[in-house]
């Protein structure tokens, strides 16, 4: 890219930001050709030259790109994982097929957005980062808006910075609540907002709505800082608020800022503070899953192959998150990781992410920590929401699961097994 009279393409989900990257751009002298994803994009990027397509359309997508004389692109905005009930496929989809399946069977949400990335890559476009285009938009270092932190609150930060780091590798959230050094929340596919709400529903029935706390968000290590930038706005304050934490700590100039102004003004009249945190570069980490000693197979009911590694993954969780003095449970299915849970019940953690789940098809793993008892009711409660089995973690194998839960596993069509605790992390 040369200066700001670049022509820049915009593939546009959901949300503010595709359209304040567009407006930064040709505030600057620049041009954009806005491609809006059908069901996805906000309808206020029609007033810049735009193309309209359906998410299966990806050679209809570069023409126009091309034709705008487009060659740098940014993705960004909210992207659902594809439903192909809603396909309006092009001859370019069929032909990149293969390579869409193979990258959704991987499963974490990092595969996706790199699987997307080397497909437009492959077609000639050369996908750019936000901070390319409009660093403007980033959270800079230093206090936005707010109090300053107080030193239980730069703590706070300071461990949530480095549990997210811990977990990166697991292709976690990119946020987690830590309140005066214990953490709260960790995000999984229910995003942060719900993360949020969770964490004052909690907040709520314990009868302690005004614990404070900092809201941590960050970039996983090794992640496409092109494609998955974390953001926060109006909505993120509202829900700090709301759930009684001090405010939000981000990597400074690593975290985008949607709809800036009004965030400041909101984060103003709720009495929270927006920070951005300096933290230095984090070391490369192996893409290796944690040794971790084969399941135990204890019932009638086979485990599946697909859930040997998640099986792996959810162990390789709790013991990093073990350092943290946290993690009760981890929900996988297939390479995704649904949630993790901090202090609550594994029973608690499988409700809270019910409404997540679609289908009637057995699936997914629910991996026990060593401190969690699996019991008739955990059993009765993964069967009741489709998953495919359990898994409990022990300090070692020892067969400590009785023959009664084992047979209610079976009447249940629940896998049951136990596993020892990873050799390292």
């Amino acid at each position: 890219m040369t200066g700001p009279a670049d022509r820049i393409g915009i593939i546009a989900g959901s949300g503010s930001l595709p359209r304040e990257v567009a407006e930064s751009v040709v505030a600057r002298g620049g041009h954009v050709h806005v491609v809006m994803v059908s069901g996805a994009a906000d309808a206020s990027l029609a007033m810049f030259p735009h193309t309209v397509v359906n998410w299966a359309q990806p050679g209809r997508a570069t023409a126009a790109l091309k034709a705008a004389g487009v060659r740098d692109v940014v993705m960004l905005g909210g992207f659902q994982r594809p439903d192909f009930r809603s396909a309006r496929p092009d001859i370019a989809f069929f032909q990149v097929l293969p390579s869409v399946l193979r990258f959704l069977k991987a499963g974490g949400d990092d595969a996706v957005l790199r699987g997307l990335v080397a497909l437009f890559e492959r077609r000639g476009l050369n996908i750019v980062g936000v901070r390319d285009v409009a660093r403007d938009l980033t959270v800079a270092e230093g206090v936005l808006t707010g109090p300053p932190l107080s030193s239980q609150n730069s703590t706070d930060a300071e461990k949530g910075f480095a549990l997210i780091a811990a977990l990166g590798r697991y292709d976690i959230g990119q946020a987690a609540v830590i309140a005066n050094g214990r953490v709260e929340a960790i995000e999984g596919a229910e995003g942060t907002d719900r993360m949020l709400k969770r964490v004052a529903e909690a907040r709520r029935a314990a009868g302690n709505s005004k614990q404070g706390g900092v809201l941590v968000k960050r970039p996983k290590p090794g992640q496409d800082l092109r494609v998955d930038l974390p953001a926060i706005g109006p909505n993120t304050i509202e829900n700090i608020a709301s759930a009684g934490l001090a405010g939000v700590a981000v990597m400074a100039g690593h975290v985008l800022a949607a709809e800036r102004e009004r965030m400041i003004a909101l984060a103003g009249t709720r009495g929270v503070f927006v920070a951005g945190i300096l933290e230095a570069p984090e070391p490369a980490l192996s893409s290796d899953e944690p040794d971790t000693r084969a399941p135990g197979w204890l019932g009638s009911v086979a485990i599946d192959a697909r859930a040997m590694p998640d099986i792996r993954r959810g162990a390789g969780i709790l013991a990093a998150c073990g350092k943290f003095e946290t993690g009760t449970a981890a929900i996988i299915d297939h390479g995704r990781v649904i949630a993790v849970g901090t202090s609550e019940s594994p029973i608690e953690v499988i409700e809270h992410v019910a409404s997540l789940r679609k289908g009637d098809r057995r699936r997914g793993v629910i991996v026990v920590a060593p401190s969690q008892k699996l019991d008739d009711a955990l059993l009765r409660t993964a069967a009741k929401y489709k998953f495919a089995g359990v898994a409990k973690l022990g300090e070692t194998m020892n067969t400590a699961i009785d023959g009664a839960t084992v047979r209610l596993a079976d009447s249940l069509g629940l896998f049951i097994s136990e596993t020892g605790a990873p050799a390292r992390v």
